[in-house]
């Protein structure tokens, strides 16, 4: 608890992030409530949630997740006995150790290398386990079926910024009532109205930076047969990217995987996967795909679900070095989301959770202080996997332009016969990433570590381990067999085309 006292915080969600943010705060000896809109009971056990309960307010509960090393080891660290409910609910450890033995037998293992640990499991698993444990604590005021409408604030005397002393919440029978409480977080996801919330309290207008994802995104989760052997997973994602069409093979929990596509919301032709025909027509001719689908191998256990108008968005709490409120704080995508495809959301929000719950512990009698410590944390550790994604889905969106007008993305010389440097980096990670990952151990480590989040982003391409190991296996590319990854979209088009109407 460090220097101050232990608080009433009122958090306002009750998924994830806010369910991270109640189980870390409430071990640190702080009284929380949490206030949950959807009102649907917790099934009996997971299997019943993945396939009945409904989470209205949280949509993205029915496609792929990802719950990289960075979550996997705040669960070790903070919440073992949790951990131990997931694996016993099917979910799985994929260590990076094991995989090292695999590709590298003779390889010399280094200290961090055991963190490396991608946990297999569905999102709905996982939001069922960790709600049901939660409530198990006795230490949580769970409220669900209550939706919070507004904030409660007064005027700091010290500061003159207003100060937030509790949400007015209405319940089932649709009237409002105050819950107090010395401070607010806000885990209410992307849909959050932080922006109309705050200026009705007195602040400044909430700053909001905006931009498209470039893709919507539609996933079916399937189940393998008994005694069928997975294909081979590395690192718990499977990830082909053909600049039209983007995949993704994600492990889940209970020999359950899920496949996810993505392409760019202005290629209306790729559309079609937005429906189960289409969606198993692209399945079908993407080899890797295929290989986890085939006869035999596995069955489909539910529908396919779609999402679209994705956009990575920031909005800011502090401006020119002052909080816009006091006793309020946003986690997760309340504050920040990106691009869902690369899967990170989950383990940002709990990064912010246990970075809040370390602020509390430090200045949570000096609400300024605490906000600025908050604020501080999100640009250390969340801002620069936002900023990152901001430049990957703007190359991405102009990949996928190009082949819409035919062009081709990877083309490393102009037409002058000048090189072209963007292409030529395309073309580096397109034709020397994946097999440089089974080449060199240094390199596997590295990019392992950055995709869990145990190390900042930075530029990858500027580390003279990456380059060297990247550089060296683009030189080797036409001596290796070639590996067919799908067809050009044309040949897609075509198989759409053969669905009919």
């Amino acid at each position: 608890m460090g220097g101050s006292a232990a608080k009433h915080v009122v958090v306002v969600g009750g998924s994830v992030a806010g369910l991270g943010v109640a189980l870390a705060l409430s071990k640190r000896g702080h009284r929380v409530t949490v206030l949950e809109a959807d009102a649907t009971p917790l099934p009996a056990s997971h299997t019943e949630a993945f396939e009945h309960w409904d989470r209205r307010g949280s949509p993205q509960t029915r496609h792929s997740h990802a719950l990289l090393a960075r979550l996997r080891n705040l669960i070790r660290d903070h919440a073992p006995e949790l951990l131990e409910k997931l694996l016993a609910c099917g979910a799985e450890e994929l260590r990076f150790t094991d995989r090292v033995r695999q590709l590298f037998p003779d390889a010399v293992l280094e200290p961090g290398d055991e963190d490396i640990v991608f946990l297999a499991c569905r999102r709905i698993t996982f939001e069922w386990v960790l709600r049901r444990h939660v409530l198990e604590t006795g230490l949580v005021d769970f409220r669900d079926g209550v939706e919070a409408t507004r904030l409660e604030a007064e005027r700091d005397a010290a500061t003159g910024l207003p100060r937030v002393t509790g949400v007015w919440a209405k319940g089932r029978g649709g009237s409002e009532s105050l819950v107090r409480g010395d401070f607010v977080v806000d885990a209410s996801g992307r849909r959050s109205k932080l922006r109309s919330w705050l200026p009705a309290i007195g602040t400044p207008p909430v700053r909001e930076a905006s931009s498209p994802c470039g893709i919507f995104y539609t996933s079916r989760f399937y189940r393998l047969l008994e005694g069928a052997a997975p294909p081979e997973l590395d690192g718990g994602i499977v990830g082909v990217d053909l600049g039209y069409l983007k995949l993704g093979i994600f492990a889940g929990d209970s020999r359950v995987f899920s496949i996810t596509l993505a392409a760019s919301p202005s290629d209306d032709e790729l559309r079609r996967v937005l429906h189960q025909p289409g969606f198993e027509a692209a399945v079908s001719a993407l080899p890797l795909a295929a290989a986890w689908t085939a006869p035999g191998v596995s069955v489909p256990v539910s529908d396919v679900h779609g999402m679209a108008n994705l956009k990575n968005t920031r909005r800011w709490l502090v401006e020119d070095g002052e909080p816009l409120a006091l006793g309020f704080v946003a986690v997760g995508d309340a504050l920040i989301h990106t691009n869902p495809i690369v899967g990170r959301g989950c383990s940002l929000a709990w990064t912010s959770a246990f970075d809040l719950a370390d602020c509390l512990d430090a200045h949570g009698d000096d609400l300024r202080a605490l906000a600025l410590a908050c604020h501080e944390r999100v640009e250390r550790n969340i801002v620069p996997w936002y900023q990152m994604q901001l430049a990957q889905d703007a190359d991405a969106i102009e990949v996928a332009e190009a082949q819409q007008r035919g062009e081709d993305p990877f083309r490393t010389t102009n037409p002058d016969g000048t090189q072209n440097a963007k292409a030529f980096v395309r073309s580096l990670l397109k034709e020397g990433l994946m097999p440089a990952l089974r080449e060199d151990l240094a390199l596997l480590r590295v990019f392992l570590r950055a995709m869990n989040l145990l190390e900042a982003p930075g530029d990858l391409l500027k580390s003279p381990v990456v380059m060297q190991s990247l550089l060296a296996s683009y030189a080797r590319r036409d001596q290796r067999e070639k590996v067919v990854l799908g067809p050009p979209r044309e040949e897609m088009l075509e198989r759409f085309a053969a669905l009919g109407a």
